[in-house]
């Protein structure tokens, strides 16, 4: 995660910087070598980044969360809390997050929605 980061980090500093050019040091002064982007392919850039940020953001979430689970487990430790109500309390929680993950995992399908109308037909005669 930090390779990427700091991989993005010079990438834009070198983006930055007047004169360089991301193909080559002896290229800084031709303008006209430097490819012309579409609009498609900036999307497809964008969408790509977006997607990349996101992938890093929901890490650092799972490691807040895994840290905060952390804390209450000491603290269970710490507390007037009787050893089996602090089993029962952390099995309580393992299964709702056993569940919740398996949730997250679950990929979404046609039996996921319900049918409200049809709206016209298909190339598959439906």
């Amino acid at each position: 995660m930090d390779s990427a980061r700091s991989w993005l980090q010079k990438l834009q500093k070198d983006k930055a910087r007047p004169g360089a050019s991301p193909l080559g040091a002896g290229m800084a002064g031709d303008d006209e070598d430097e490819p012309v982007l579409s609009s498609a392919t900036k999307q497809k850039v964008e969408a790509a980044k977006q997607c990349i940020e996101n992938h890093y953001k929901a890490q650092m979430r799972s490691l807040q969360e895994r840290k905060r689970r952390w804390m209450l487990e000491k603290k269970l430790a710490d507390a007037d809390v009787s050893e089996e109500e602090q089993n029962n309390i952390l099995k309580d929680l393992e299964k709702k997050e056993t569940e919740y993950m398996r949730l997250r995992r679950h990929k979404m399908g046609v039996d996921d929605f319900e049918l409200l109308t049809i709206i016209g037909r298909g190339a598959f005669g439906e």
